[in-house]
Order: structure tokens, then sequence, then C-alpha cells
């Protein structure tokens, strides 16, 4: 699986073997390092994966996991069930990071120092409390905040939706991409949509040769619209082997000129029942032009 910004993690250790004034060198029962990795299905399901790897003297077994991250809420322990070989042998383990804390209207924050905190039981029966530092500042937890506040201040500004469905003999749709004004008041720009792995959306008439941007919205206009067509010529059976993200749509609005900021068309029940017939249509190869 495809994975982004490893962001490596030194080595904490914790207690020590031995009777004190040993002459004996003295080994660490845990010695543990940690990565954060995210892969395509992480990014959907809002998790990211902590990666260890036992660098230790003897095998270990993970019980508790706890993504420590201040900048992020609903985050909390995870009970596992990971068992660490001797020897640096990567174990990943998923966990939610929450949802971003964004502090007014700030588009790329930096995110609080973080750790990760791990319940885990050595050959002896014992439970040992590790926590081990992030990097910081930390690309990952910092990407992914970003991620959440640029989503969350879009939000504030305008809606990005589908508007109503009309299904074709050919087993597509044609509805609207609804761009509409909350609260910024200036000059909003849809510069592009895009579809999903599985389903294309093109404006009409043209299709792919429409002119970008696609729509603007005026100051003192509320809402515009974009005429589409939805069909599934993507639903090769690769496609359809490696789905991931069925149903997440981006697309890329300028506010006042600005740079494009990235967002997503917003899904509803009635999004998903109809592409369903659209989708189920192209794998059983019955989608015509």
């Amino acid at each position: 699986m495809k994975r982004f910004a490893l962001v490596a993690v030194l080595a904490l250790l914790t207690g020590c073997s031995g009777a004190a004034g040993d002459d004996a060198e003295q080994v660490p029962p845990v010695k543990l390092r940690v990565e954060l990795t995210q892969g395509r299905v992480d990014e959907v399901r809002h998790t990211v994966q902590i990666s260890m790897h036992n660098d230790g003297p003897e095998k270990v077994t993970v019980e508790r996991v706890e993504l420590q991250a201040p900048s992020f809420k609903g985050v909390g322990p995870v009970t596992v069930d990971a068992p660490l070989p001797v020897g640096g042998l990567r174990v990943d383990v998923p966990v939610s990071y929450g949802t971003g804390i964004c502090p007014g209207d700030e588009l790329k924050p930096r995110s609080a120092a973080s750790h990760v905190a791990f319940g885990v039981r050595t050959a002896d029966g014992k439970l040992h409390d590790v926590r081990l530092p992030l990097p910081d500042p930390d690309p990952m937890l910092d990407k992914l905040l970003a991620v959440d506040c640029q989503q969350a201040y879009l939000d504030r500004q305008v809606t990005l939706t589908f508007g109503p469905w009309t299904h074709l003999p050919s087993g597509w749709l044609n509805g609207t991409v609804v761009l509409r004004r909350v609260g910024y008041p200036g000059t909003v720009t849809l510069q592009e949509f895009v579809g999903s792995i599985l389903l294309e959306v093109l404006p009409l008439p043209a299709r792919e040769q429409t002119p970008k941007p696609y729509a603007t919205l005026q100051p003192g206009q509320q809402e515009v619209s974009v005429p589409v067509v939805v069909d599934g010529e993507r639903c090769t059976p690769h496609a359809l082997a490696e789905i991931k993200k069925p149903y997440v749509f981006p697309a890329w609005l300028s506010l006042d000129g600005g740079p494009p900021l990235y967002t997503e068309l917003k899904i509803t029940d009635a999004e998903r029942e109809a592409f369903k017939p659209v989708i189920d249509a192209c794998a059983a190869g019955h989608t015509q032009m």
C-alpha cells in the first residue's frame, strides 16, 4: 500500500533489568521506535497508522495505544493485541486522529507537540507504560490539521453540493453542482471539480472541453449552478478491486482571486442512492454511450 509522510521518532527506554550495583550491563526490557504513516484507506477513514518497531532484547506485546495530540479532539486510548517480535519488524495499528482544533481562520496552523502512549507487556508478564514524543513540528500532524482547518473555514464561507438528479436511459445521471454562499461576501470561483475513483462528474454541455473556471459567484449573488452528467466509465475491474474512495469528489475554490483551496462536494444519502445503480450498471457492463 502506498504510504505518505513517514515521520521517524527517537527510541525511548523504560525500566531496566538486574539489581542496582550489578557489574553486568543493564538491559532495558522495552525499547520502541514509532512513526506515523497514512495510506489511501486511512485518508478516507480519518485515521493514521501507529507504526511500531521493537528494538529491545525480547518480544513484547502492545496492549494499549493512544495518540496524544492536543491539536485534535475526539482522540482516546485504543485497546489492541499487537505482538512485536525482536528485530525491529514494523507492526501497524490504525487509530483515529480525531478532528482538528482550528484557531480562527488560520488555514495552515501548526500542531502542538504530540506523543504516542503505549501499554506494553513484556515476557515476564509486567505491563510497562511507554510514552514517545513525536517530532515538533510534526509534518504529518501539521498536514492533517491544515486539511481539517481549511475544510472548516470553507464550510463557513460557502457550500458545494449536488442538485436534484434525473436518471437517463443510458444509466447515467443528469444533475447540477450548486455553489451557495454562506458567509463569504466576496467573489468565490469554482475552479474545477472532478469525479471519484469510479464515477465521472463532467460539466455540460462540453464535458471534458469545458473551460475553467467552471463558475463564479459574484458579490451579492447567493447561488450559482453548473449542469453536470455523472457516468460510470471508470468502473474497470481494476478500479472496482482497488476502490477506496467511491464517493469522494474533489473540488477547488478560490476566494477573491486567491490560490485554489481544496474541498469536496458534500454527499448525502440521496446521492448514494442515485449513484448506486450507475455503479452497478457500469460494473455489469450495461452502461452505454
